[in-house]
């Protein structure tokens, strides 16, 4: 909240010009020199702004502007117009049927295909899975064992072996993950402080 020495913001005043400012407010600006020029000036402005005649657009002036207004038409109403263009053409017609006979013919020949060869399928199935099974385990080695190479792995090992080191560890990365957490949620929150004004 904003102490009542500091001097009225933009929204105060348009709240007074409105008579709807707030008591606290009010003993303010009738303490303080420097908000009642301010209002002055917002009081002035205000009135100039309010003897400014007001001008409406000339009659049909929405019919022009939107008359030289060129409307996209979205991707799905042209893709409908460009299939039914294609229908109305007897070859298009004809190439369109032939490529659906091809992929049912297709889609059927391999659903007798596999019903007919279960046990292939099932000996295909079970040989690439132990394939991957045994890539991922001769992988697991290497990265293993390039690991274990590394000049830093066993000075590693023997201070983490220590179980009141490796408790330390674990709480100190702990309490950075935490900190960053809570400068994460600071740096996400909105603002609760109203900004003054820059004038003032």
């Amino acid at each position: 909240m904003r102490p009542t020495s500091a001097h009225l913001s933009p929204d105060d005043f348009d709240a007074w010009l409105a008579g709807a400012l707030a008591p606290v407010h009010s003993e303010h600006l009738a303490s303080c020199s420097q908000c009642q020029e301010r209002a002055r000036l917002e009081s002035e402005l205000d009135a100039l702004l309010r003897g400014l005649p007001q001008y409406a657009p000339a009659a049909g002036f929405e019919q022009r502007v939107m008359a030289n207004v060129q409307v996209r038409r979205p991707f799905r109403v042209r893709s409908l117009a460009y299939v039914r263009g294609l229908a109305a053409r007897p070859r298009s017609l004809a190439v369109a049927a032939g490529l659906v006979l091809l992929v049912v013919a297709a889609m059927t020949t391999s659903v007798v295909w596999t019903l007919g060869n279960r046990e292939t399928l099932s000996a295909l199935g079970a040989w690439a899975g132990g394939e991957a099974a045994q890539l991922l385990w001769v992988a697991t080695r290497a990265v293993y064992s390039s690991l274990v190479e590394q000049p830093w792995y066993a000075a590693t090992r023997r201070f983490l072996e220590d179980p009141a080191r490796l408790l330390a560890v674990s709480a100190a990365a702990s309490l950075v993950y935490l900190s960053g957490l809570l400068a994460l949620r600071r740096l996400l929150a909105l603002p609760t402080v109203r900004v003054a004004d820059a004038a003032w």
